[in-house]
């Protein structure tokens, strides 16, 4: 994945827990379950420390991959709730991309354990004693207050999800609350997409109208699935109606995208290579007994930049597929004939507007 892109949450508790189990003294035991696809009730994940005593502490994690100060204090009140419904008195720990000195500051303040993807730790549990701290980075690497250039990005990217599956005339605000950024960047993304004279403001600064097919296009020339997002690479051996087929009675999240998706809207091309987002790449590739392969792989699990893969997506032949505008971009920016796949799906997107956009 580029590195102008923030890790994911899969990648950042498996950082975390990685960070934590290599900090732990000897004989110290170190398990995380994780909760993807969870109630808002329930954290990201649950830490259990074992001691070489056999004592146990729990911790209960909030992940963001990206925080401001309002996000930081959001996420706070998030952990407080986690445990106070915790039932073995569990202790908070918050998981980031990257944490500021001046975050830290506020967490070691309200008695909150800490992790970043830049080496960032600090651990504490009264029982069994246990105190740990740990310097990383000081600056963030994936800064994202820069001056908008393109549409590359976690927040452009959900600021033209929302703009394409949602009709104009709308207002800054009212989109930005359904893309959940912030009215600043939607802004940006809006001032560019007119500047390239696929969108048309109102008197107000909201959208008026929107040509949908010419800003997808757009945005491909500065997204791209297999740079914007993480990617691993698998064989089923049975083939592709195979992986169909257990994707169609899996029980936790998923969407696929490119080929896949797109024939269960029209009849394109035959799908060469299954391409879908997960969570978690490891425990999709071991529910669907998928084999690792560099070479003469079918699969592609895709670890995404942003949630907003898995919003508005539609059920279609017993598959659940990504919104076609997240569908559209990911064809025209892949290899082969998927570009021309993907005009093929604007094209019925077009007498189709009804299925996809609210």
């Amino acid at each position: 994945m580029a590195s102008i892109n923030p890790i994911t949450e899969a990648q950042l508790l498996r950082t975390t827990e990685d960070l934590i189990r290599r900090a732990l003294p000897d004989g110290w035991k170190v398990k995380l379950t994780r909760e993807p696809g969870r109630r808002q009730s329930r954290p990201d994940g649950v830490l259990e420390l074992t001691s070489p005593g056999g004592e146990r502490a729990t911790f209960v994690i909030e992940a963001k991959r990206s925080l401001t100060a309002s996000t930081l204090l959001a996420a706070l009140d998030q952990l407080n709730a986690y445990v106070d419904a915790s039932e073995d008195a569990a202790c908070p720990l918050l998981a980031a991309g990257y944490l500021s000195p001046r975050s830290q500051e506020v967490l070691i303040a309200r008695g909150v354990s800490f992790a970043d993807s830049t080496g960032n730790l600090r651990l504490s549990a009264t029982s069994p004693g246990l105190f740990i701290s740990l310097a990383g980075a000081t600056r963030d690497p994936w800064p994202d207050d820069q001056p908008l250039r393109s549409l590359k990005g976690r927040g452009a990217s959900r600021a033209m999800r929302a703009l394409l599956d949602f009709r104009p005339p709308y207002g800054v605000r009212e989109v930005a609350s359904r893309a959940e950024v912030s009215p600043a960047t939607l802004s940006r993304v809006i001032d560019l997409l007119e500047r390239d004279g696929v969108l048309t403001k109102d008197s107000r600064g909201g959208v008026a109208d929107l040509d949908w097919a010419a800003a997808i296009r757009r945005w491909s020339q500065d997204y791209e699935l297999r740079r914007s997002n993480s990617v691993s690479t698998y064989l089923d051996p049975r083939g592709l109606s195979a992986v169909a087929e257990k994707l169609s009675g899996a029980k936790w999240r998923y969407a696929t995208t490119t080929s896949l998706a797109a024939t269960r809207f029209a009849p394109i091309a035959p799908t060469r290579t299954a391409v879908v987002y997960v969570d978690d790449a490891l425990k999709a590739a071991d529910r669907l007994k998928l084999r690792p392969a560099d070479a003469g792989a079918n699969v592609l699990l895709v670890e995404p930049f942003d949630e907003v893969v898995f919003e508005r997506t539609l059920l279609r032949d017993k598959l659940v597929t990504a919104s076609p505008t997240q569908v559209a971009v990911d064809l025209l920016t892949g290899p082969g004939r998927e570009p021309s796949e993907g005009e093929e799906l604007l094209d019925w997107m077009k007498g189709n507007e009804d299925v996809w956009r609210a």
